[in-house]
């Protein structure tokens, strides 16, 4: 029964793939010439009154309702950075929007909705290209998250880690097991697996690869899309390839790496309130797991191996990002909590509301009430 099962799905994957392909097509052809010749030329480029040198930062924001508290203090982060603003809207900006982003950025380009975020990041990029050479690093940032802060910057923790190319996170640096199979994990952290990326919500991209030429041409010749896994796997995971092909030097904030020695070190109550502080997005079959990994005794050695466990694989599965935002603040001075589980399941938007609820300072303040609005749109608020 379940091979027939198995045998069903794949048919359904092929079917599915068929159906699509002719829309594939046109968008692998057709798309990038389409956007460049015709499209781009909607796109608005306002000049601002900071100029383009030293540590320059292209934020990325997607503000449907305008420029929000959140977006302010993003922007009041890098002025205390001394990192200037390239600012790409993938929306109209109100003219007093317009006006206040202005007189805070080097740029402003209010660009098509086309490509999602490395549409955007393309746009800003080959409009810098021959500035790029002046600048001494060049950060990548979208509205995504909210970067909420701790005793130690981001902006910091990427100067002090001197790679060529830095991100927050990564994705796919453990291979994936089955929910089901979660006890057989094994924690090998490598760089060398097909799909490995670092998240495009933070990047950090220092000189070394600012000067050289071939940086402009995987931006020029980067396949956009519409579609948001094309775009993972041509913006983030062609991004991430194409660095560790030419031999820069790269690696994330996040200790992921060494996260299978980090939950082992928790004691017994803190595995088992990590356990329950995971967020997980959208896997019935990986929330099933847990829930039956919950309902045994955290103090006896079966209750600790599986909560280990089950916690490792659900950030093989998710990202450490999306998954332990708790963890993150309380144990690694990790800034950025992301929005989008305040749209997927309810028990990760009420765990993320939680969280961002007790943050004291204005900045987590801003985000929680932000939070709130998001919330209330869901179907089942």
């Amino acid at each position: 029964m379940q091979r027939i099962s198995k045998i069903n799905r794949e048919l359904k994957r092929i079917v599915t793939k068929v159906i699509k392909f002719p829309n594939f097509m046109c968008e692998y052809l057709f798309l990038n010439f389409i956007y460049d010749k015709m499209i781009s030329t909607k796109k608005i480029v306002h000049e601002g009154i900071k100029p383009i040198v030293g540590e320059m930062a292209i934020y990325l924001v997607y503000a449907t309702n305008g420029l929000q508290k959140s977006h302010h203090d993003m922007l009041m982060q890098l002025d205390i950075e001394n990192i200037t603003p390239i600012i790409v809207s993938n929306l109209p900006l109100s003219t007093r929007d317009l006006n206040l982003l202005s007189e805070k950025s080097a740029l402003v380009i209010e660009r098509p909705n086309v490509g999602y975020d490395f549409g955007g990041y393309r746009d800003a990029i080959l409009h810098l290209a021959p500035d790029l050479s002046k600048l001494d690093r060049l950060y990548v940032l979208n509205d995504s998250v909210w970067m909420i802060g701790g005793s130690q910057s981001w902006f910091e923790q990427v100067r002090l880690s001197d790679c060529d190319f830095v991100g927050a996170t990564t994705h796919y640096g453990v291979n994936r097991v089955d929910p089901r199979e979660f006890r057989n994990l094994q924690w090998e952290f490598t760089t060398k697996h097909t799909n490995f990326h670092y998240a495009s919500y933070a990047l950090a991209i220092n000189k070394n690869i600012l000067c050289d030429k071939r940086f402009i041409n995987f931006w020029s010749t980067l396949l956009i899309s519409n579609n948001k896994k094309r775009t993972v796997k041509r913006g983030e995971i062609g991004l991430s390839k194409w660095v560790k092909k030419n031999g820069f030097s790269h690696c994330a904030t996040s200790r992921d790496c060494k996260l299978d020695k980090e939950i082992k070190a928790l004691d017994n109550k803190e595995l088992n309130d990590l356990a329950h502080q995971l967020i997980i997005k959208e896997d019935e079959s990986l929330m099933m797991q847990l829930a039956l990994v919950l309902q045994s005794d955290y103090n006896t050695d079966l209750g600790r191996e599986e909560r280990i466990q089950i916690i490792l694989t659900a950030v093989s599965r998710q990202a450490t990002g999306y998954v332990m935002p708790y963890f993150n603040k309380s144990k690694c001075n990790f800034p950025f909590i992301k929005k989008s589980p305040l749209r997927l399941s309810r028990s990760g938007a009420e765990l993320t509301l939680e969280l961002l609820k007790n943050f004291d300072n204005d900045i987590g303040q801003h985000a929680y009430s932000e939070a709130l609005e998001i919330f209330a749109k869901r179907d089942d608020a």
